[in-house]
């Protein structure tokens, strides 16, 4: 990774950025791969947010790890080198969003109907393969309570981290020739407890709810 922005509002980082992760070789298999995956679907399934945007998720836990790589090889680089260690449990999903659609303002916390336990992640990931250069909108912004605190312009090959519990949206993707993808990564560390209660290894269908917490203010 060669270049980092970080952002810093009262001595809280808010998110993380890194720029050219990963060859371009490498961003162009993903991107066929990942359009070519016969488990892409509507995402409204997994909360009114997402609105009419596609792609699919995947639960999984630590230890499941090495079957996320077996099921979904082309993703093995990315995950060795976005999945935290500290963490043990990630909730990933692919996002395509095309001209016209947006997404909006919620907390991540798609682990919580496992046990029905409101669980919000220490960190969400956001990896752009697919940014056409003639896009216009799309931006994710990130907010702590009223205030916002970061406003992420999409790049391909670009890393984002920011915190699990920053309410963020995004912006209407205005115009665009091709979709705007990106690779979303919640991370949680959950004491054993908690932790039991999430699937090993497990890709989501259509019919599964996901949970979110909708900004209001």
């Amino acid at each position: 990774m060669q270049s980092q922005t970080r952002n810093i509002t009262n001595l809280f980082r808010n998110y993380w950025q890194y720029h050219s992760v990963f060859s371009t070789k490498y961003i162009k298999e993903l991107q066929h791969q990942v359009l070519s995956s016969p488990c892409l679907h509507h995402l409204n399934s997994f909360g009114d947010a997402f609105g009419t945007n596609y792609g699919f998720a995947v639960t999984f836990k630590r230890s499941g790890i090495s079957e996320f790589k077996h099921n979904f090889p082309f993703l093995e680089d990315y995950s060795n080198l976005v999945l935290k260690e500290a963490c043990n449990a990630f909730y990933f999903n692919v996002l395509i969003i095309e001209a016209g659609n947006s997404i909006a303002p919620h907390v991540d916390m798609s682990l919580s109907k496992h046990g029905r336990e409101l669980t919000i992640p220490n960190l969400v990931s956001v990896f752009y393969i697919q940014v056409p250069p003639d896009m216009e909108g799309g931006e994710l912004i990130l907010q702590a309570g009223k205030f916002e605190v970061g406003k992420i312009i999409p790049q391909e090959n670009s890393l984002t981290y920011f915190r699990g519990n920053l309410t963020h949206s995004v912006n209407q993707v205005k115009k665009v020739s091709q979709p705007r993808i990106s690779l979303v990564c919640e991370q949680y560390t959950l004491q054993s407890s908690r932790l039991e209660k999430i699937p090993n290894f497990q890709v989501l269908s259509k019919e599964d709810k996901g949970y979110e917490y909708k900004n209001e203010q």
